[in-house]
């Protein structure tokens, strides 16, 4: 199914069920609420048909009561589309032509597959219509034709003739003559059912209505009356039966009067079995042909209009952007004019910069052989650096030595601390077994008094030994503290010497960098006053071709001056096309209203 009927069920739909039940409708099958469906798309029947069952689900209404609100409506929607397709004078005008209107819709959409559909008159104000579709939707097909009742203002009856899967006629009844047909009594009798040739019926009149009779006369009449009755009846016979004959003629004047009148909406039809009935038919046929053609003519009436104001809005931009271009160019040829000038005063100051250049290229030279001697000094400072740096690293691993045997000898101190506190403890023990002893002595009487003597002599010198362990300690411990002192002073200048080192170690890393930057800026500059050499050479020789520069300016400046009238006579072109656009649709609005004479 094609892109643009789908639209038109959107857009219907939208207009009578709102925005979000279709919103909801077209989220079911994926598909976003500004999608845009262009004409040539193709869109499944399954997904086509499903959104409408979805609008019906939602709406709580069956999917046949949808269909005949969205053909109802649709006329309006297919109107305002399709203008061309509506200008009829009546509405079965209107449904006669909807096969012609198929046909040109399937030229303007290749693929395009509308139902079939033909009118047939039936009776004076009654048609039959046949639809033909392999999709079915008759509720779709009545709601269309109750719409265009109610546009053309005409109030119909139907009667469903028949009805299959694919198929249904039908029968309307028109407020209105919509189908003439005269049938001529003498025209048909003379024929016989056979004689078509108007010249044999005018002869088998005369033979009727006046051989028979005079030669019936004969018998009765003689001389003068008989002559006299041959004459009248060979006169009046013919011409009575001539104009009898051509009575037919009058109507089908007046369908060459609806033609001069530009009416191709009734159709006559006549039956008279001769010549006169074979142009009626013709002229039916011509007209229809005319019908059919004017249809189209409509259609591309609507194109050309559409045409010629896409067409006016794009003359329209490109008077626009001419103008702006022209604008340009002049702006353009003003800075070439200035740009000549301007280009011979560079020359000169351009020369004036070779000069100084060229100074400045030999200070640069000069500055380099003295930026090599500053490498050479600064690598050399670097050296002596990384000797005094892999000195200290020696102090500071002898250094190291130092502090451990401090350490060492601290504990050393500590060990005789401990032996001198085990002395003490002695000292005591033998203080007290010599008290023990005295006081044992005592008790022996005269056999312990030696033994008395002994033990005070014992306990004098353990007394002695216990004075002698104090100071001992006492001299230890004032040892031991100058020891951690000088452990401490060891460390602490162990770690200043520590970090003084590994700050000359980056000092010397950072040096490196920098001596290595420093080389490379060095041959940088080497390399740059090597190129600003070069390139001192190199505007030496775009200084020789400036002159020519400023010649191929002046050159510039008069041809963007003509570029710039060419521009301007381009913009007038535009501005002719524009007025020879706004005639053309002029000219296609009075075609259109000269088209809208035409009743078809």
């Amino acid at each position: 199914m094609k892109g643009t009927i789908v639209s038109a069920w959107i857009k219907t739909s939208r207009n009578i069920f709102g925005e979000d039940v279709v919103r909801d409708a077209l989220a079911t099958y994926g598909i976003s609420e500004n999608k845009v469906f262009t004409p040539m798309e193709d869109i499944e029947d399954s997904i086509a048909l499903g959104i409408i069952d979805e609008i019906a689900k939602r709406l709580g209404k069956t999917p046949s009561e949808v269909w005949h609100e969205i053909g109802l409506d649709n006329i309006n929607t297919f109107s305002k589309d399709y203008p061309a397709f509506f200008k009829f004078k009546n509405l079965y005008a209107f449904l006669k032509a909807m096969y012609d209107i198929h046909v040109v819709v399937t030229k303007r959409i290749p693929g395009a597959k509308p139902p079939i559909l033909k009118v047939e008159p039936l009776e004076k104000n009654k048609a039959t219509m046949s639809y033909s579709s392999p999709r079915g939707m008759f509720d779709y097909f009545h709601g269309m034709l109750m719409g265009a009742s109610k546009y053309f203002k005409e109030d119909i009856e139907v009667e469903i003739l028949e009805k299959k899967e694919d198929y249904t006629k039908i029968a309307i009844t028109f407020p209105m003559e919509v189908y003439n047909k005269r049938v001529y009594k003498l025209n048909s009798f003379l024929s016989l059912g056979f004689i078509k040739s108007f010249q044999l019926k005018v002869g088998l009149g005369v033979l009727l209505f006046s051989g028979i009779p005079l030669a019936i006369l004969s018998n009765y009449l003689h001389g003068m009356p008989l002559l006299i009755a041959i004459l009248a009846l060979s006169f009046l016979i013919p011409t009575i039966i001539g104009k009898l004959l051509l009575r037919p003629l009058k109507y089908i004047f007046e369908t060459i009067e609806d033609l001069e009148n530009k009416d191709f909406s009734f159709e006559r039809n006549i039956s008279t079995n001769d010549f006169l009935e074979d142009i009626n038919n013709r002229l039916n046929k011509a007209k229809n042909s005319i019908k059919r053609d004017f249809v189209g003519y409509k259609a591309i009436v609507d194109e050309l209009n559409v045409f010629g104001e896409k067409f006016n809005e794009i003359s329209n931009n490109m008077t626009n952007t001419s103008q702006e271009i022209d604008s340009i160019v002049r702006q353009v040829a003003y800075g070439a004019t200035n740009q000549a000038g301007e280009t011979e005063n560079i020359a000169y100051q351009l020369n004036d910069s070779i000069q100084n250049l060229n100074c400045i290229v030999e200070k640069e030279n000069e500055g380099k052989d003295k930026l090599q001697l500053t490498v050479d000094k600064t690598r050399k400072g670097f050296e002596n650096l990384k000797n005094t740096v892999d000195n200290l690293n020696e102090i500071v691993g002898e250094f190291s030595i130092v502090k451990e045997k401090s350490f060492t000898l601290k504990n050393r101190a500590q060990d005789v601390t401990k032996i001198v506190e085990t002395v003490e403890k002695i000292a005591e023990q033998t203080n007290l077994l010599a008290l023990n002893a005295s006081i044992e002595a005592s008790r022996a009487g005269e056999y312990g008094k030696g033994f008395s003597v002994v033990a005070m002599e014992i306990r004098k010198l353990a007394e002695s030994s216990k004075e002698a362990v104090s100071n001992i300690n006492n001299i230890l411990e004032a040892i031991l503290m100058e020891i951690d002192e000088l452990v401490s002073d060891i460390g602490r200048q162990y770690g200043i010497l520590d970090e003084e080192k590994s700050n000359l170690n980056n000092l010397s890393i950072e040096t490196s960098q920098v001596v290595e930057s420093i080389k490379g800026v060095a041959n940088l500059i080497i390399d740059l006053v090597s190129d600003l050499n070069k390139e001192s050479e190199a505007i030496t020789s775009m200084s020789e071709h400036v002159e020519s520069l400023a010649a191929i300016a002046e050159e510039n400046s008069a041809s963007s001056q003509e570029v710039s009238k060419n521009v301007t006579n381009y913009i007038n072109e535009i501005k002719n096309m524009t007025e020879k656009t706004a005639e053309f649709n002029k000219v296609s609005e009075n075609f259109a209203k000269e088209l809208d004479k035409y009743m078809i």
